[in-house]
This record gives C-alpha cells, structure tokens and sequence, in this order.
C-alpha cells in the first residue's frame, strides 16, 4: 500500500516535470549579502556572465548588505523554492544562527549547491618576532601567557575563529583584536602591536616579498604555489585549525534536484574557464567547484567547529 506522502511526492513530481524541462523560463537573482566591491561580490560578478550564457537567462546580482550577511541570506531562505533566487555565502554564514536567539533563517533552510573557490590564508608574524616556525611560535607564546593578542578582520570571522581554536589546540593564550578588515590589521600587525593573525594571501603577499612580515604556514590542504617553502599548518601539526576565505553557492531548500543540478552545473562549467581561472589567480583565489554534498559536508564540518568554539569561549548572542 502507497501511504499519503508517498502519493503527494508523485504528484509533485508529475506536476513539476514540464516546469524543470522549461527552467529557467526568467531571470535569476543572485544575492550577495555584502557590499559591492568584496571578493564574494567580485567572485559573482565574474561568474554571472557566463552563468547567463550557459542558462540562456540573465543572472543578475544584487547585493542585499545589513547584520552581517543575516539581511540576504534571510532572503534567500525565505524565497520560493523555485531555483530564482540564489545565494552567494562566505564561510562564516552558519554562524548567524549559531548565536542569534532568535536567528533570521536555519541554514535547513538553505540547500548547499557548489563551494565555488577559496582564497587562503596564511599564519604571518611581524619580522621582528624571533620565530621561524609554528612550534617556535607556540612555544614564545607559552613563555608569554596573556601578554600576546591576535589579529582578525572582525568578530565571528574565520580567522577570529582559527585563532580562537590555534589557542585551544596549541594550549596558548592570545587575546582576540578584531579590526574592520584586513588592512587595519596589518597595519597594527607590521607595528608589532598584535603578534600574528591568519591573514588571507593576497593582503599579506606584498609585505612577505619585501620581508616586513614572516610566514609560518599556508591554511590549505596543500602548499600553496605562490609560497611553495611554506609548510601547511596541518604538516606542522594542526590540522583541524582552518582560516580561509570560501564563497558558495546556495539555494533554498525544497527547490527541485533537477533545478539545483542545473544551477549548480552551471557554476561549475564558469569555473572551468581558463579566461575566468585566470582572473582569479590574480585575485589571489583558487577555484573549487565542489558538488552540493560536498559543499554540505564542508558546512557541517564549520557548524561543529564553530559550535565547539562557541561554547569553550562563552561567546556571546548576536542580537
């Protein structure tokens, strides 16, 4: 005997078939919840034109900004199940929910299509620290209990949450500063004001060719090809410490596989372009182009790090 739900999936799929083999029949949105002008707004920029091309629809991208990300990606979560209305998230997109008491959307509410690219990080120290190695650093900073801070590009960013976690697994304690971004931190970096942070490649790369900043390790699952004598922080025993800047694609959940397929393909086949991969090299970005169940495995991986984190620290609701 075929129960009710088993009836009602049949006939959504009856009555979905001539609406998939027709998708896209408009434009589709693609939501940036940042402002214009970030690497996750220059990342979706770059891809919508061949997404367009690819889908035979224009992909037009908006950007939605308020409380950090929590404005757009509530959108998303909350628009029909239709395939129209997409979302470009960076990695820090869980932690919204995580510390809201009443949080603006469930990441069940959003369907993990493609982890699109990453731009690394990189462990760096002021040049006039006398440290060549994560196990040098680690040891300065136990002789130095409370007296050492580090730096990050805000609260709840990855690379506050890897410093928050490199204190825990390497038995340090550093105070967390948070800074509006990237170049107010290597500023106060290059001063010896705060002894390291995970900066991503592309801020700290000119101050490494110059010598004014020293690299402890690339956080990546290899070397990277721009510091080839740099070791990975897991070759040096920390493999579960992860900073990255990583952009996804998303849409939201109970949107039919086919359309996810279609729209996440779509993503993948962009980032085949050698023009495209070549952009962005000089942006300091490597492409992915996971699948849907590989991006969703990445998330769960974040959701439990960032919760353990949360909770050993006491961090506190964003609302």
């Amino acid at each position: 005997m075929i129960g009710r739900r088993s009836l009602l999936a049949i006939g959504a799929t009856t009555l979905a078939a001539p609406a998939l083999a027709a998708w896209p029949e408009r434009s589709i949105r693609l939501v940036v919840p940042f402002g214009a002008g970030g690497p996750l707004d220059a990342l979706a920029r770059l891809l919508a034109p061949p997404m367009s091309e690819d889908l035979g629809q224009p992909v037009v991208v908006e950007n939605r900004t308020g409380a950090g990300g929590a404005i757009g990606s509530a959108e998303v979560a909350r628009s029909a199940p239709d395939g129209y209305t997409a979302l470009m998230a960076g990695v820090n997109l869980p932690v919204v929910p995580l510390l809201s008491r009443n949080p603006p959307f469930r990441m069940e509410d959003l369907a993990p299509l493609s982890r699109l690219a990453v731009i690394p990080h990189v462990m760096v120290v002021p040049a006039s620290l006398p440290v060549a190695t994560v196990a040098e650093f680690v040891a300065y900073a136990k002789a130095r209990p409370g007296r050492l801070s580090f730096a990050s590009f805000g609260v709840t960013t990855s690379n506050h949450f890897a410093g928050e976690l490199m204190n825990i697994r390497a038995g340090i304690d550093l105070t967390h500063v948070p800074y509006r971004g990237g170049a107010a931190a290597i500023t106060d970096l290059l001063a010896g004001r705060v002894a390291y942070m995970f900066s991503t490649l592309p801020d700290a790369l000119p101050f490494l060719r110059d010598g004014q900043l020293k690299p402890l390790a690339a956080i990546h699952s290899e070397r990277l090809r721009w510091l080839p004598d740099v070791p990975t922080l897991a070759e040096q025993g920390f493999p579960d410490v992860v900073s990255e800047s990583a952009f996804g694609l998303l849409l939201r959940a109970g949107t039919p596989e086919a359309i996810q397929l279609r729209l996440g393909d779509a993503a993948r086949r962009a980032l085949a372009s050698a023009p495209l991969r070549d952009r962005l090299d000089g942006m300091g970005m490597v492409p992915v182009g996971s699948s849907g169940a590989e991006f969703a495995a990445l998330i769960e991986r974040d959701i439990r790090a960032f919760s353990d984190i949360i909770r050993h620290t006491g961090m506190t609701s964003l609302d």
